[in-house]
C-alpha cells in the first residue's frame, strides 16, 4: 500500500478491497509514477518544492540580523488567462445591443411564427462550461453565470412586442440582477414560490401568446425529460391549448449572432499516459462492454465529453473552458469503438498520440459531425432483431438524439444509463494516489499564496484587489510541475462579494480586499496528476473580529468536519442526503442554512464538477445509485451567506476509504465506510470559537493542523521562505 501524508492524521484506518488495473512498470522513467513502487510523499515533496525560487537573498539590518529579500513581491502578475486574450472565457462586446439582439432574433421567430423560444445555456454535449461559440444564452441576455435559461416571446409581428426572461438558481440571483438589463428582462428566481417555473413561464407565455402558440427550440441543446415534459404536458394537462416545434435546421441565436459568433478551437488532442490515467483504453472499453453484456445493449452512444476523454486517455487545453475535455462522441459496440472528432485535432497531434490511438483494438474514427447520422441508422430489422441502444441518462440525452432515432421496437427498448460516468466515479491506484499528490501541489500555492496576501494587508498595508489576488495564486500555481491551468473560474471576494456565491473579479470590475472583512478564496487547478476545487475564509485583521463572526464561521466549520470525520454503511443509495444534513445540522439548531449543495464528485484531471456523484441538498432526496464506494472523490464545502455583509465557505477534497475492523462492523456485517482528508490547508485560527466545539472536533483540527506542518514546514524553510513557514506555524498553533 502506498505510504501518504494524510496517514499522520487520526482520521481513518482503512484497507483497499478496490481492484486497480495495469499495475505493472510498463512506464519506468525519470517522472513519477504510480505504476511502479509507490514513492513517498518526501519524495513529492521535495520536487515540488524544487520548482520555487530559492528566496534567500541575504541581507541584514544593523544587528546584522539576517532580512530576506520579498522584492519580487513587487513583479508584475499575469493575467487570469480566462479574463484577457483568446482564452478569455466572457464574451467581448459585439455590434449589437442586447436589446437589439432581442428585435432580431424576434424578427427570426416571426419568420419561423414562433410564439416563444427557449435558449438554454448548454452546449450539444450538456457540458457545464461552455466554449465561446456555445454561449447563446450569455450572448442573448448578457447573464455569464453557468447555470439558467433564457425564455423570448413574441407577441406581436408587427410591432416585434414581448418578454424577456431570465429563469436561474440561488447563486446567481444578484449576479443576474446586476447583470441582465431590467429593462428589457425579468428574473425568474428557481426555487421561490412567488416565481413560476420557467416551463410554466413558457406554457403560459404560448397559451395567452396572440401572435403564435408555438414553443420551439434547438433541440441539440435541450435535454430529453424537457423535451418531453413539452410533448405530453400539451396533450395531458393543457388540452393542445399551444405547440411544441423543435427547429434542428437552424439555431435562431446563431443566426443574431452571424459572423461575429465565434469558432470552436482546432487545437490538438493529446495523451494522457498510463502514469496518469491507470489503465488503457482497451480495458476500459472491456469494462464497459461488460456492462452493455448484462444491461443486453448491442450499441452504447457516449455523448458528455469527459467520458469519451476518459476512455479514450486524451485530454485537450483549449475546447472547453476548465475541463480538459474535446468536442466529440463515441460509439462503442462488441467489435468496434468509434471516436467522433475533427479530424484535423488528431492530424495536428504529435506522433504519441498516434501511436496510442493505433494500440486501440476495433478503433475507427469518424468526422464529428457523423454521429447523428449513424445515430439515424440505428434500426432494427429483420436482420438484426436484438439491435439494443444504450444512451446517456435521459437527463443527460438530449432531445434531438434521441428524435434522431427511427421508431422500430430497438427505439422502444431504448437503456438509459451513463455507463463511462458511473465507472469513472471509482478513482483506480493510480488517480487515487495522483489525486494525493494534485492536492499536495495546490495545497503548497494556499499556502504560499495566503501568507503573501495577509503581509500584503497587514504588515504592508498595501491595497490590494480581489482581482490582484487571484493572479497571484494563479502565478504560484504556473511555477509547479505538470500545472494545465485553472479548474474554474476564482472566486476571489470580500465582504459583501463574498454573499455572491459565484462572484468573480475581472480586471474590469472587482473591489479592494478589506482586511477588516472577512475574505474568500475558491479556487481549483488542473495538473496531469488531478483536478482540485479549494475553499478557504480568513479574517487578516484580527481587532475586527468579532463574536458573531467567530459563531457564523465556526458553524460552518462543524458542518464540514461533520461529513469529513463520518462513516457509515456501504452499499446505500441515501448516504449523500444523510452527509448533507450532518453539514447543515449546526447551522439548522441556529436556525440558518445555505443555499447550495454540499458537495460534488471531483474528475482526475477532468472535471471539477464530476457527476453523478453530489451531496446534493437533503430536500433533493436519495440518489438512484450506489455512489458512495471507495475510490470516489468529493469535495466537502457547507457555507453561510449574509447577503451584503459577508460570505463564509469551507471546501477540501475526501475520498472515500474502507475503515478497518478497529471502527467496527454495520448491523449486516461488513466494514464501514468513511473518508481520507486531502487537502492540506490550515483552516483560519482567529475565527474559530472553540467554545462552540467538541473535544473531538477539537482534537482532530489540531492533529490535521500539525500534519500539516509536519509535510510543509522544514520544506518552507529549505526555500527560504519563512513569511510561508512564520504564517503556517501562527494558523496550526493548538486551538
Amino acid at each position: 500500500m502506498c505510504s501518504s501524508y494524510s496517514e499522520k492524521q487520526p482520521l481513518l484506518k482503512h484497507k483497499s478491497k478496490h481492484k486497480r488495473y495495469n499495475d505493472s512498470d510498463e512506464e519506468n522513467d525519470s517522472e513519477i509514477s504510480t505504476n511502479t513502487i509507490c514513492p513517498t510523499f518526501s519524495s513529492l515533496i521535495s520536487s515540488t518544492f524544487q520548482c520555487f525560487p530559492k528566496l534567500t537573498k541575504h541581507l541584514s539590518n544593523e544587528s546584522g540580523e539576517e532580512i530576506i529579500d520579498y522584492s519580487d513581491d513587487e513583479a508584475s502578475l499575469p493575467d487570469l488567462p480566462y479574463t484577457v486574450g483568446p482564452t478569455a472565457i466572457v464574451l467581448p462586446q459585439y455590434t449589437l445591443s442586447q436589446h437589439q439582439r432581442l428585435i432580431e432574433l424576434r424578427k427570426l421567430m416571426k419568420r419561423h411564427n414562433i410564439g416563444v423560444y427557449i435558449i438554454p445555456s448548454e452546449d450539444e454535449h450538456h457540458s457545464e462550461y461552455t466554449a465561446l461559440a456555445d454561449k447563446r444564452r450569455e450572448y442573448i441576455s448578457g447573464f455569464t453565470g453557468s447555470a439558467g435559461i433564457a425564455v423570448v416571446t413574441l407577441t406581436n409581428g408587427d410591432t416585434l412586442d414581448g418578454e424577456a426572461a431570465l429563469s436561474t438558481d440561488g447563486r446567481y440571483f444578484l449576479q443576474a440582477e446586476k447583470q441582465l438589463d431590467l429593462r428589457y428582462w425579468k428574473l425568474l428566481k428557481q426555487g421561490l414560490p412567488e416565481y413560476p417555473t420557467w416551463t410554466k413561464y413558457a406554457i403560459d407565455s404560448a397559451i395567452h401568446n396572440p401572435f403564435s402558440k408555438v414553443i420551439s427550440c434547438d433541440p441539440r441543446v435541450l435535454s430529453l425529460p424537457i423535451g418531453e415534459y413539452f410533448k405530453q404536458s400539451r396533450v395531458l394537462h393543457y388540452l393542445n391549448k399551444f405547440d411544441f416545434k423543435p427547429l434542428i435546421s437552424v439555431n435562431l441565436v446563431d443566426e443574431v449572432w452571424g459572423d461575429e459568433k465565434p469558432s470552436r478551437s482546432l487545437d490538438p488532442v493529446y495523451h494522457l499516459p498510463l502514469k496518469y490515467s491507470g489503465e488503457h483504453t482497451n480495458e476500459k472499453v472491456q469494462r464497459v462492454r461488460a456492462i452493455m453484456k448484462k444491461r443486453a445493449g448491442t450499441h452504447y452512444l457516449v455523448t458528455d465529453l469527459d467520458s469519451v476523454a476518459w476512455l479514450f486517455n486524451l485530454r485537450a487545453d483549449t475546447d472547453i473552458p476548465f475541463n480538459p475535455a474535446f468536442f466529440s462522441y463515441a460509439m462503442i459496440t462488441f467489435n468496434a469503438v468509434i471516436l467522433y472528432i475533427n479530424q484535423n485535432k488528431i492530424d495536428k497531434g504529435n506522433q504519441d498520440i498516434h501511436d496510442y490511438l493505433a494500440s486501440i483494438e476495433g478503433l475507427r474514427i469518424k468526422d464529428y459531425e457523423d454521429f447523428y447520422h449513424d445515430a439515424s441508422q440505428l434500426k432494427s430489422t429483420i436482420h438484426d432483431q436484438n439491435l439494443t441502444i444504450i444512451l446517456p441518462t435521459k437527463a443527460s440525452t438530449t432531445y434531438a438524439l434521441y428524435d434522431s432515432i427511427p421508431e422500430s421496437y430497438s427505439k422502444r427498448k431504448i437503456i438509459y444509463e451513463s455507463i463511462i460516468s458511473n465507472l469513472k466515479i471509482f478513482k483506480n491506484k493510480t488517480e487515487s494516489f495522483n489525486a494525493k499528490i494534485a492536492q499536495y501541489k495546490d495545497s503548497l500555492a494556499f499556502i504560499v499564496f495566503s501568507s503573501w496576501l495577509e503581509h500584503e494587508l497587514i504588515h504592508k498595508q498595501a491595497e490590494i484587489s480581489e482581482y490582484d489576488a487571484a493572479c497571484k495564486i494563479f502565478s504560484i500555481r504556473e511555477t509547479l510541475p505538470n500545472f494545465k491551468g485553472l479548474s474554474y473560474e476564482t472566486i476571489s471576494s470580500t465582504g459583501p462579494n463574498a454573499a455572491i456565491i459565484h462572484y468573480a473579479p475581472t480586471k474590469e470590475e472587482n473591489s479592494i480586499i478589506d482586511p477588516q472583512k472577512i475574505y474568500l478564496i475558491d479556487s481549483g487547478s488542473q495538473f496531469l496528476e488531478g483536478t482540485t476545487d479549494i475553499t478557504r475564509s480568513y479574517m487578516f485583521d484580527p481587532k475586527s473580529v468579532t463574536q458573531r463572526y467567530k459563531k457564523f464561521y465556526t458553524l460552518v466549520l462543524k458542518g464540514h468536519l461533520g461529513v469529513a470525520m463520518a462513516k457509515f454503511p456501504p452499499n446505500s443509495n441515501k448516504t449523500g442526503t444523510v452527509l448533507d444534513s450532518y453539514s447543515r445540522q449546526p447551522l439548522w439548531n441556529e436556525g440558518l442554512d445555505f443555499n447550495h449543495g454540499t458537495g460534488h464528485g471531483v474528475g482526475a484531471f477532468g472535471n471539477v464538477h464530476e457527476g453523478p456523484l453530489y451531496i446534493s441538498t437533503t430536500a433533493g432526496g436519495p440518489n438512484s445509485l450506489d455512489l458512495y464506494r471507495p475510490g470516489a472523490i468529493l469535495s466537502d464545502e457547507p457555507g453561510f451567506y449574509v447577503d451584503g455583509e459577508l460570505g463564509i465557505r469551507i471546501e477540501s477534497e475526501l475520498m472515500v476509504i474502507e475503515c478497518d475492523d478497529s471502527v467496527g462492523k454495520t448491523r449486516n456485517g461488513d466494514n464501514f465506510l468513511g473518508f481520507e482528508y486531502l487537502t492540506k490547508v490550515p483552516f483560519c485560527r482567529k475565527l474559530i470559537d472553540t467554545e462552540l466545539l467538541s473535544t473531538v472536533e477539537i482534537n482532530w483540527i489540531n492533529e490535521y493542523h500539525k500534519s500539516i506542518r509536519v509535510d510543509f514546514g522544514d520544506k518552507l524553510l529549505e526555500i527560504g521562505d519563512r513569511r510561508a513557514y512564520n504564517w503556517l506555524f501562527k494558523e496550526t498553533e493548538p486551538i
